[in-house]
């Protein structure tokens, strides 16, 4: 699965992806290194998609919630009925990934900033990284910041948003 390289578009030399739609390499590896210094007992990952992030987590080691909003790619470790989270998955995870389709990424932004455990750490990708206002981009960054929890932005091709729900 991680064989196949090719640069992000747009992107500074050296920001791997497989494909325009994936996330960059880099990401998924953080976001794997990541569980393996928070150990968190509960993981949940929504925009599962093809397991590109998933594949660099230990879902053995964990209670392992994913989720995939479009049906065109919901599959295993996708749970293949329910396109996404319940506040009780929210409530119960330590550390929450949202990647899913951008139409339904801002209520989960929104149902982890209202509902998420406390210490809770939560990933965002796709949250901007000098994009123009008008762009997704930019304004899943903006939803980010206006949690009313802490976070900082990475700077990798599309951005991310790294925040702990205080």
């Amino acid at each position: 699965m991680h064989d196949e390289q090719q640069f992000t578009q747009h992107a500074q030399q050296g920001w791997l992806s497989w494909d325009e739609w994936s996330p960059e390499q880099d990401f998924c590896r953080f976001v794997g290194m990541l569980q393996r210094m928070l150990q968190p007992a509960t993981v949940l990952e929504t925009g599962v998609g093809v397991g590109r992030i998933t594949g660099f987590l230990d879902t053995t080691s964990c209670t392992y919630f994913g989720f995939e909003s479009n049906p065109e790619w919901r599959r295993p470790p996708a749970d293949p009925t329910n396109p996404g989270p319940g506040y009780s998955h929210m409530a119960a995870a330590d550390l929450v990934i949202l990647d899913s389709d951008i139409e339904v990424r801002f209520d989960e932004i929104r149902m982890w900033a209202e509902h998420g455990k406390p210490g809770s750490v939560v990933l965002v990708h796709d949250a901007g990284n000098g994009h123009d206002a008008w762009t997704v981009h930019a304004q899943i960054g903006f939803a980010c910041a206006q949690t009313g929890h802490p976070g900082l932005f990475l700077r990798n091709p599309r951005g991310g948003w790294l925040g702990v729900h205080a």
